[in-house]
């Protein structure tokens, strides 16, 4: 376990969506008296995630809501560094791990590593693939996306990621950092495991429908999912449900469609992901690319069968387990395949959660690297 007289100060700037919920999981695991956490975030109600840990321990920074703060603030987050500095100063501070890209410190990660070493966790170690509706949308990217969490990466120096294919990648990239593997969070949290909640866009819906659960972006494969099930009758007897958030990137064909497909096209709160999935009969992750995720965490928490691209890190995720079906990534027809395959002989997918999202083994896995980092001897 972790040496309790060395303390961790967590740090999650991007405190939101699939961010949250992966924060939120270490931070709960790896908590000693003595840590401290920084967490900037858009939403009040979120503060309620960390009410359990001891007062004055966690410090809230509220994202501007302003064109010119939200400028301000990922260009120079000056209230963020020195709310960090001030607790490296002031607390016994031993290592800071950075938990969510914190892409707005950028230009300041190098001043902050010379006060206290830095536990880097990367994402995504090569942007995703993303579909642009301008020449603007590009450019945004680029400053505010791709290039710090290109600099993020080539300037931290101690490294940990939870894909063993990046893991790979980083060190063949950047052979002087030290880099490390730990096991992906579990993105289930209390009010998934409780949650009562109904979504009400699924009134009138059959059980046993198909199923994506994601915010909608190019990389993610939807599009696939949809021309694979309009292309193929025989999955029609039963709906897809597409449930996530952002603009609808492909085009959509409603005649063809007829009543057959849902979009849930908004933010799904965790108190209604417990209807969401226990009513579907199989989960689709039909995605192009992918560094790392937690999504399977969710649907094997459920125990609901999977068909997932063969990406490296579903692969090695997943690979072996009951109630998995791959599909080669890209390939409409093949999905349709796997798809049909899984309706028609389910398999419980309950053990791939019990193995692979154990908080055991998580635990386990980040307490052996922070006691490495946080020895005396660290430079």
């Amino acid at each position: 376990m972790r040496d309790p007289s060395r303390h961790i100060l967590f740090l999650a700037t991007e405190y939101a969506a699939g961010m949250r919920p992966y924060a939120s999981a270490i931070i709960h695991a790896l908590w000693q008296d003595g840590d401290q956490a920084v967490i900037v975030t858009k939403r009040d109600d979120y503060k309620q995630d960390f009410a359990d840990l001891p007062a004055g321990s966690v410090t809230w920074i509220d994202y501007p809501t302003t064109l010119l703060g939200k400028a301000m603030f990922r260009l120079r987050p000056t209230r963020l560094i020195k709310a960090i500095e001030r607790l490296i100063a002031e607390t016994d501070i031993n290592l800071i791990y950075s938990l969510t890209e914190e892409l707005v410190l950028a230009s300041s990660i190098n001043r902050l590593q010379r006060q206290c070493p830095v536990l880097y966790t990367v994402h995504d170690a090569t942007h995703h693939d993303v579909k642009f509706n301008s020449l603007i949308d590009r450019a945004k990217d680029f400053v505010l996306m791709a290039r710090p969490q290109r600099l993020m990466l080539q300037r931290t120096r101690h490294i940990v990621t939870n894909s063993h294919d990046q893991l790979d990648h980083i060190r063949s990239h950047y052979p002087d950092h030290g880099v490390y593997y730990a096991p992906f969070p579990t993105l289930v949290n209390d009010a998934i495991a409780q949650g009562s909640g109904r979504v009400h866009e699924l009134e009138g819906v059959e059980d046993g429908y198909i199923l994506f659960f994601g915010n909608l972006h190019l990389y993610k494969g939807v599009h696939l999912l949809y021309n694979a099930y309009l292309s193929h009758p025989e999955l029609q007897d039963r709906a897809l449900v597409i449930a996530g958030s952002k603009d609808i990137y492909f085009e959509r064909h409603e005649q063809q469609a007829g009543n057959h497909i849902i979009f849930i096209n908004r933010f799904i709160d965790d108190c209604e992901v417990h209807d969401l999935f226990a009513r579907a009969a199989v989960v689709v992750y039909p995605y192009i690319s992918a560094t790392q995720s937690g999504v399977t965490s969710i649907a094997s928490y459920f125990g609901k069968p999977m068909v997932l691209s063969d990406l490296p890190f579903f692969k090695h995720t997943c690979e072996g387990f009951q109630g998995i079906e791959f599909f080669p990534a890209g390939d409409s027809q093949a999905l349709a395949e796997a798809i049909t395959r899984s309706l028609q002989s389910p398999a419980d997918t309950t053990e791939l959660y019990t193995r692979q999202y154990s908080p055991q083994a998580l635990t386990a896995s980040l307490s052996a690297i922070i006691n490495q980092l946080t020895s005396p001897m660290i430079e």
